[in-house]
């Protein structure tokens, strides 16, 4: 079994998710020990969570725990956290963050500096989806000091990215765009393609969030292609409603929209509640402006803002089931103008990002 864990391991090093996936199966299939099983299934469910196979990867997470839950404490730990990830995923932040907390007490209990790190940095991301930036960035900022502690140049990078990302949130982007660009090149040194994609993608939304919206179009078609070469479906969808949204902002409706269905289905795909909610409303968006448009005539105006409407119940019915906080409200600011809600909400969370009308720049 030693051959195929190092293919698997090689290939899941190379950003060949799909090649790993498969390795994993394999060894699901032929392993006759727990330790066996219970590694293959993490791995697995490891891999599908990055590519989008979330509700696959949790029934996975919960199959590896039965074979480790007496063995090994630490990898029951390790299959805890990955399935609270997925569980974020599909729109479950409060049940990640329970998790996600139990496993960040037992870390530090064992005084495993690794798993605590990698725990706040989950910790980091779940807060900031769930609407409390604040936590967020304190939770980020700990993890980074002690990824850089431990000297691990891969924790230290995806959580550069994770602090672009809380800064962008936040409205400082000059700090994102230092973090996003550290990345970058930590990335690139390690030869790390979805990392790089994943930073490039980054450096694109601070550039878009601070305005200058042709700029941030080279930054995501780098990442595109990327995310298209390694078969990435998560963070591929998030950047291609990026350039939906960047187009829209252009005035550019046909290739908005074009990103927009591009996105919604792989969305749709992965199960991804967030996700939805945003392109719905990236829909919306673009049938408003449309709307408000005095170039076309009465009634294309009048069909745009029907269409608009329809989107927009879309995006409040799966709104009003979700978690998320801040998407509840980007609902909210799009329909009657409830725009100054959403600014002074970010006003509250220490934000410098302040959204007047539309269209909207959406973080």
């Amino acid at each position: 079994m030693n051959h195929l864990f190092e293919k698997a391991e090689k290939a899941r090093q190379s950003s060949k998710f799909g090649e790993a996936r498969k390795v994993y199966r394999e060894i699901v299939r032929k392993s006759s020990t727990p330790q066996d099983q219970a590694e293959a299934l993490l791995g697995l469910a490891d891999v599908e969570r990055i590519m989008g196979f979330f509700i696959e990867s949790m029934r996975h997470y919960k199959q590896a725990e039965r074979f480790i839950r007496i063995l090994d404490p630490v990898s029951m730990t390790d299959a805890q956290m990955g399935w609270a990830l997925a569980a974020r995923a599909v729109g479950r932040p409060t049940e990640a963050l329970r998790e996600l907390k139990k496993a960040l007490a037992f870390y530090k209990k064992q005084k495993d500096r690794q798993g605590e790190a990698f725990a706040h940095w989950a910790l980091g991301g779940t807060f900031r989806i769930s609407g409390d930036m604040k936590r967020g960035l304190k939770e980020l900022q700990t993890a980074f000091k002690i990824f850089k502690a431990l000297d691990d140049p891969e924790g230290v990078s995806y959580t550069c990215c994770a602090l672009g990302g809380i800064f962008r949130m936040l409205g400082r982007y000059a700090e994102s765009g230092r973090y996003y660009r550290e990345a970058n090149r930590r990335m690139r040194q390690r030869k790390d393609t979805f990392g790089i994609a994943y930073s490039y993608c980054g450096l694109g939304n601070v550039q878009r969030m601070a305005g200058h919206f042709k700029q941030a179009l080279p930054f995501y078609q780098k990442a595109e292609k990327l995310y298209g070469a390694i078969g990435d479906r998560v963070s591929y969808a998030y950047t291609l409603w990026s350039i939906g949204t960047t187009y829209k902002m252009l005035g550019q409706y046909q290739p908005a929209w074009s990103a927009f269905q591009k996105a919604d289905i792989l969305f749709k795909k992965t199960g991804d509640t967030r996700g939805r909610i945003y392109t719905l409303l990236g829909f919306a968006e673009v049938e408003f402006l449309k709307a408000a448009s005095t170039r076309s005539p009465r009634p294309l105006r009048e069909r745009a803002r029907v269409r608009g409407d329809a989107w927009w119940k879309q995006a409040k019915r799966i709104a009003d089931r979700s978690k998320f906080a801040w998407e509840k409200l980007h609902v909210e600011a799009l329909k009657d103008g409830r725009v100054n809600l959403l600014a002074s909400r970010y006003k509250q969370a220490g934000s410098k990002f302040h959204p007047i009308s539309l269209p909207i720049n959406w973080p």
